[in-house]
C-alpha cells in the first residue's frame, strides 16, 4: 500500500542485522588448544618391612598402586590416562629415592607424541637418588611424523646410590613404514654426581639434523641409552659379552657409569638388549636378583 499523501514512508528496522550483531558479540573467539598441564612427584622412603611410596599429582598424570614382587623394591607403573602427548602438553615428573629405599618405575606401554599444528609438547623429568636405589625404565617414546617435542631428564645421584635407567626414542613407526621426515624433537639426558656433571647427552632431530645423517642416526629410526652406575671394567666386559657383539649396541664406561647405546630400527630389540644387561648386572648394582616388571609380559 502506498504512503498517505503528505507523509513520509516509515523505514523498516534491519532486525536481521541487529540480531546478527548481538549474536556475534555474545560468542567469544575460539581460543587455540594449549594442551594439558600435569605434574607428578614420587618419593621412595625406607619402611620397616618394605619401601613406602608417597605421591602428589595434578592433572592426568598418576601411578597405579605400588606392587611388591620383591620385598625390598617397590614397583611403580606411571600412568598418563589420555594415552598420548599432543602439542602444548606440559608434563613435569619428579622422583626421589631416599637412603635405604628402592624403587623401580616403568610404564604400561609406549608414550606417543602426535603430530602438532605448531605447539611444542614439553616433558621434564627430575630424578634424585639420595643414598637409595632407583631403576627408571619407561617404555619407548614414539614420535609421529610432524611431532614437536622438547624432553629433558636430569638425574642427581650421591655417592653410594644405585642408578639404572634407560631412554628409548622411536622416530616414526618403522613397522608401519611411517618415517619421521618433518617435525622437531630435542631430547636431553644428564647425570650429575654430588652436583657435578658426569654424563651430558643431547639428541636433536629436525629439518636440519634429520635421521638420515651419519652424524645423527645413520638412517635408523630408534635410538636408546642404558645407564648403570657403580660399574667396573669387568662389568663393562661382561655387558659386551651379554650383547654378543650385536652391531646395533655400543658399550663404554665413563668413570663408574656404564653406558650402553642402541642405534637401530627396533624398540623391542633395544629393550631386550638393555633388559639382558640390566638383569645380568643387577646384583652388582643394588644386590638384587633380576625381577622384571609383570607388565612387560602382557
Amino acid at each position: 500500500m502506498s504512503a498517505a499523501a503528505g507523509t513520509k514512508p516509515v523505514k523498516k528496522v534491519a532486525t536481521k542485522k541487529i540480531a546478527a550483531k548481538k549474536v556475534s558479540a555474545a560468542i567469544k573467539p575460539i581460543q587455540p588448544n594449549t594442551g594439558w598441564t600435569a605434574s607428578l612427584s614420587l618419593c621412595f622412603e625406607a619402611g620397616a618391612h618394605r619401601p613406602i611410596v608417597r605421591r602428589r599429582h595434578t592433572g592426568p598424570l598418576t601411578i597405579q598402586r605400588p606392587f611388591y614382587p620383591e620385598e625390598r623394591v617397590a614397583h611403580v607403573y606411571l600412568l598418563h590416562p589420555p594415552g598420548g602427548v599432543v602439542g602444548g602438553d606440559e608434563l613435569n615428573i619428579q622422583a626421589i629415592a631416599e637412603i635405604g629405599a628402592a624403587g623401580l618405575v616403568t610404564t604400561p606401554g609406549a608414550t606417543k607424541f602426535y603430530r602438532s599444528s605448531g605447539l611444542t609438547s614439553k616433558v621434564k623429568q627430575s630424578l634424585e637418588v639420595q643414598g637409595g636405589s632407583l631403576e627408571w625404565f619407561p617404555q619407548e617414546n614414539i614420535f609421529f611424523n610432524g611431532a614437536l617435542a622438547d624432553l629433558s631428564t636430569t638425574i642427581n645421584i650421591t655417592n653410594g646410590s644405585a642408578l639404572a635407567c634407560w631412554d628409548i626414542q622411536c622416530f616414526g613407526r618403522p613397522a608401519g613404514d611411517e618415517v619421521f621426515v618433518t617435525g622437531s624433537v630435542c631430547n636431553q639426558l644428564n647425570v650429575l654426581v654430588d652436583g657435578l656433571p658426569l654424563f651430558m647427552d643431547r639428541l636433536i632431530i629436525n629439518d636440519e639434523f634429520d635421521v638420515s645423517q651419519r652424524t645423527v642416526l645413520r638412517g635408523s629410526a630408534v635410538a636408546g641409552t642404558l645407564l648403570l652406575n657403580n660399574m667396573t671394567k669387568d662389568t663393562c666386559d661382561r655387558a659386551r659379552r651379554t650383547l654378543n657383539a650385536l652391531p646395533e649396541f655400543f658399550v663404554t664406561l665413563v668413570d663408574s657409569l656404564l653406558v650402553v647405546r642402541y642405534v637401530g630400527n627396533s624398540a623391542q630389540q633395544a629393550k631386550a638388549g638393555f633388559t639382558n644387561v640390566w638383569s645380568d648386572l643387577r646384583y652388582y648394582l643394588n644386590q638384587q636378583k633380576p625381577c622384571t616388571p609383570r607388565i612387560w609380559a602382557t
